[in-house]
């Protein structure tokens, strides 16, 4: 059975310059298919923009919580002394699920020469948008003191952490944190025509100054998040335990104003993407209790246990959209990408 609808849909996102190149993955029951541009394969290497919110630091996290090492209740004060008396209570549950009161701030240039304790600081020296527990606003700084945490409690950096845990015990290949810019079997996803010496497309991240960014700051292949969907669909224990599993994948959002609905109106479990009709870019074919996560360069995975169903995109769409049209919203046609391929996989299989 070949994904007709799909192929028609992918032909017509190259016609209007949503990608150029791509990884399509798709997965339903017993039956997979693949479709990947001219040069593309299962180990080529994308820019996984916020997917690395989950793969790995929430998945680190989750394994943190499984061996006893970490709490949702555990406070910022816990792993960082000094903490301002407004952002001490700030809990783990609230970094995992964006309710901290923190908002993604422009970081000074080399901000990380002044290593973790200093990256910190400055997240710690801006004021709360609100109250902590109060609203859902989506925030990539959270994040970063959350990958600093799983730092702390694993006793080992991120990046030695995803491969100890996560990398290898499923098997992955090349996905990893640090890559040249002229790193073989590349897809460049940086939006910018000029990447000014440096392969990162997060501004941030570009200024961590290869600190590992629980955000997002590494490289992903499709065969690698295909590894990791599958074993979230069967709830691998070398993730994490069964309980934690159910721990993460209820929605924690549901109800809470949103600071910014403009640009973000989904309801999130403990790091993923908690799907239900506010979740626009998988509704159409994913029912409500899935679980995925998205990525600003053109990244995302989307997931159903029940229906063992999964799509995974990754593209350099955010790139092609810039390029081509200089000026306008790109989120939004990235977006509405997500949106046409997910229609037509649902089209195909007749869901």
């Amino acid at each position: 059975m070949e994904l007709k609808n799909t192929l028609l849909e992918i032909q017509t996102q190259l016609d209007k310059h949503a990608f150029s190149q791509y990884a399509i993955l798709v997965g339903y029951g017993d039956r997979e298919w693949q479709y990947m541009s001219e040069g593309v394969d299962l180990d080529s290497y994308f820019d996984a923009a916020s997917i690395g919110k989950v793969f790995p630091t929430s998945a680190l996290a989750l394994h943190a919580i499984s061996e006893g090492l970490l709490s949702l209740d555990d406070t910022l004060e816990k792993y960082f002394p000094g903490v301002p008396k407004d952002k001490n209570k700030i809990t783990v549950k609230n970094l995992m699920t964006h309710t901290s009161g923190l908002l993604r701030r422009q970081y000074p240039k080399r901000l990380g020469l002044r290593g973790r304790k200093g990256v910190a600081e400055f997240i710690f020296s801006n004021p709360l948008a609100y109250e902590t527990g109060s609203h859902f606003a989506y925030c990539c700084d959270g994040i970063i003191l959350l990958g600093f945490i799983v730092e702390k409690v694993l006793g080992m950096t991120l990046e030695e952490a995803f491969e100890t845990y996560v990398k290898k015990p499923l098997g992955m290949t090349r996905s990893t944190y640090h890559i040249k810019i002229d790193e073989e079997n590349m897809v460049m996803c940086n939006h910018r025509a000029d990447l000014g010496g440096l392969i990162y497309d997060d501004n941030n991240v570009r200024e961590l100054c290869g600190i590992p960014a629980g955000c997002g700051g590494n490289f992903i292949t499709a065969g690698d998040l295909q590894k990791f969907v599958k074993a979230l669909i069967r709830k691998d224990p070398c993730l994490y335990s069964d309980e934690t599993f159910a721990l993460a994948e209820q929605n924690y959002t549901g109800g809470l104003p949103i600071l910014d609905a403009i640009r973000n109106t989904e309801n999130h479990g403990l790091g993923f993407v908690y799907v239900n009709e506010a979740c626009l870019q998988a509704r159409d074919l994913f029912p409500e209790g899935s679980i995925g996560h998205s990525g600003w360069s053109g990244q995302s995975f989307y997931l159903n246990r029940e229906l063992g169903l999964y799509v995974i995109i990754l593209s350099d769409s955010m790139r092609s959209f810039c390029l081509n049209y200089p000026k306008g919203n790109h989120s939004d046609k990235v977006h509405q990408m997500r949106i046409d391929i997910h229609r037509a996989v649902k089209k195909d299989l007749g869901l």
